[in-house]
């Protein structure tokens, strides 16, 4: 995808596989790609919420990114249907609370293949395709979390740390290729998060948040994020300065982390 500062990119036959799609995040990035032009490759859990019907813009594959097969299928399906992939947006992804010293380790296991290991199999499957254009982008969804560790819900912030992880060193090595990577880091969004937890609950205190962010502004943010050229998308725009005030003055962090919570 080209585009200049301050030029709105074309979104018009663009083709764009959207994991976790049957809500959230991930349904909006399809709603408001959808409003622009764009071709999507839509995969979810099966369920009520993942609407199934297909059309000449819209390929859907029902099934869990934990599975190859369902990977595969993702991809194979997506190349059949639009004889491309130009954007892969790695929404999908889950949660579970609980602090370091009573963390169920092996509900763990299970959320780092949702979030980290499944997302990144899905890259290398794509990535050829995109290799052989000269053209691609790859959006990864972390969050706040994976900057700033939260003690009541260690092992999703150890997968979102993961997941920078992944993008940071992905970009490097996709350097010159002409494929972009972009990471996406969220603060509270209003979704069906806290009911779809693998385990545990939130504190109290962190159940009362209201101060949200919409699911349609994280994708509007995602997709002006990749219209400019961004490295790195904070939404809401304040989780910079939280970031940065865990980096450089992390006993402050310490402070307001036990004080509020």
């Amino acid at each position: 995808m080209e585009s200049d500062r301050g030029t709105k990119s074309s979104w018009n036959n663009m083709v764009v596989l959207i994991t976790g799609a049957s809500e959230g995040i991930g349904a909006s990035c399809a709603k408001l790609l959808a409003q622009r032009g764009a071709k999507l490759v839509l995969t979810a859990l099966p369920g009520d919420r993942f609407q199934r019907e297909e059309s000449e813009n819209r390929c859907v594959v029902p099934g869990d990114i934990t599975s190859r097969e369902t990977r595969i299928e993702v991809v194979e399906r997506a190349i059949a249907h639009f004889g491309r992939i130009d954007v892969l947006i790695n929404n999908v992804g889950v949660g579970q609370y609980g602090y370091p010293t009573e963390v169920d380790t092996e509900v763990s296991k299970r959320i780092f293949d949702i979030n980290v290991f499944s997302p990144l199999a899905l890259t290398q499957l794509v990535i050829p395709h995109m290799r052989a254009r000269g053209s691609g982008a790859i959006v990864n969804m972390g969050s706040v979390g994976g900057k700033v560790s939260l003690p009541w819900a260690v092992m999703y912030c150890a997968t979102k740390w993961a997941v920078h992880c992944v993008d940071d060193s992905l970009h490097r090595e996709l350097q010159g290729t002409g494929i972009r990577v972009m990471k996406v880091c969220p603060g509270i969004v209003e979704t069906n998060f806290r009911e779809h937890v693998l385990a545990g609950t939130a504190p109290q205190r962190v159940e009362s948040i209201r101060r949200v962010v919409t699911p349609d502004a994280v994708a509007g943010a995602i997709i002006r994020g990749l219209e400019r050229n961004r490295r790195t998308v904070f939404v809401p725009k304040i989780g910079a300065i939280f970031t940065a005030l865990d980096f450089f003055a992390p006993r402050v962090m310490d402070w307001y982390l036990r004080r509020k919570f």
